[in-house]
């Protein structure tokens, strides 16, 4: 059992942070699913620091859903630092600083991604942060910025200071933040981190898409934990799943139309308390072609899903295919 403060881990497998997806109703299903830790979707640092923004309720936590992490992201330690301290004092559990993002827009503004070829920035970010909340401090990286040798030689003085310091859990993106999601996840390079720094606490992610494999490259790669990201869009089953593998037992049986359309159901509706009525049916669009890989009838489904527009058209949807058998 893995513990990070007062956060208990009694399976190594957590749900990652994923932007414009883990909000309060992905985050919800996949802690009853049985994951033992859940992240926010990336937060700004300056939204903590203007309290109307803040109070919004999707950036709070829920009673339900603890423990839950906040993922932060900026670029300046100091800022970063007091965005930590506001969203512990807003009852999140840990904090987990983003390094890692590969989006564009992240990097031309110098955030994510970009700092990892910013060592000493990294390094000052975590260590401000640790002097301002008392919780966990967690850091998302990637195995560099770029292929280049500096960018290796940055990778590893990042992952030397984040064993010199302390730092509570390490996760690893199994690419560089040039590939953004394109070729295979390097899982040797993560395993190579966790042989070179036993002490250091390891996450590893990347191209986690079922439960076998996420227990595959827990046990071959020797890292701490396995981070389930796209895997779990739409598919809060994969929890059970690693659980029962993790504990020798065998896979559950799948879920069937009826179980899949009860979880649906609870889903969208809670979609439809969090978000306003017209962002609503397009979030919950988001999860369909995950959700529709377990339907006998994947492509057709997912087709009539993305085609709605209203929640009637979406239940006239779930009726016609997950009422009956296939």
């Amino acid at each position: 059992m893995l513990q990070f403060g007062t956060i208990l881990l009694d399976i190594p497998f957590i749900q990652a942070a994923l932007s414009g997806y883990t909000d309060y109703p992905m985050r919800l299903l996949a802690r009853r699913f049985g994951c033992p830790l859940v992240f926010t979707g990336v937060m700004l640092d300056t939204i903590s620091l203007h309290p109307k923004a803040s109070r919004e309720k999707k950036f709070q936590p829920f009673a339900q859903e603890h423990p839950v992490a906040a993922q932060i992201m900026g670029n300046e330690p100091k800022t970063l630092a007091l965005s930590a301290a506001a969203f512990e004092r807003a009852g999140y559990d840990a904090i987990d600083l983003n390094f890692a993002c590969p989006v564009p827009k992240v990097l031309r503004r110098r955030r994510g991604g970009y700092l990892m070829q910013k060592p000493a920035v990294i390094r000052e970010a975590y260590l401000r942060t640790r002097e301002k909340v008392s919780c966990p401090v967690f850091m998302k990286i990637r195995i560099g910025f770029d292929s280049s040798e500096a960018a290796k030689e940055d990778f590893w003085t990042i992952c030397e200071n984040a064993a010199r310091d302390g730092v509570s859990l390490l996760a690893i993106h199994g690419r560089t933040v040039e590939q953004q999601y394109k070729g295979a996840a390097d899982w040797e390079t993560i395993a190579q981190v966790k042989r070179r720094f036993p002490n250091l606490c390891i996450f590893g992610s990347g191209d986690i898409s079922s439960a076998p494999t996420a227990v595959e490259k827990l046990r071959t790669s020797g890292v701490d934990g396995v981070i389930l990201a796209r895997g779990a869009v739409g598919n809060p089953w994969i929890f059970g799943e690693v659980r029962a593998l993790w504990e020798g037992r065998p896979l559950p049986p799948e879920p069937t139309l009826a179980e899949q359309k009860a979880v649906m159901l609870e889903h969208l509706e809670m979609i439809l308390d969090f978000w306003p009525t017209r962002k609503a049916i397009p979030y919950f669009r988001k999860f369909a072609a995950g959700y529709c890989r377990r339907h006998p009838q994947r492509k057709q489904t997912m087709l009539a899903l993305m085609k709605t527009r209203t929640a009637e058209q979406v239940y006239e949807v779930l009726e016609q295919f997950y009422s009956q058998p296939v």
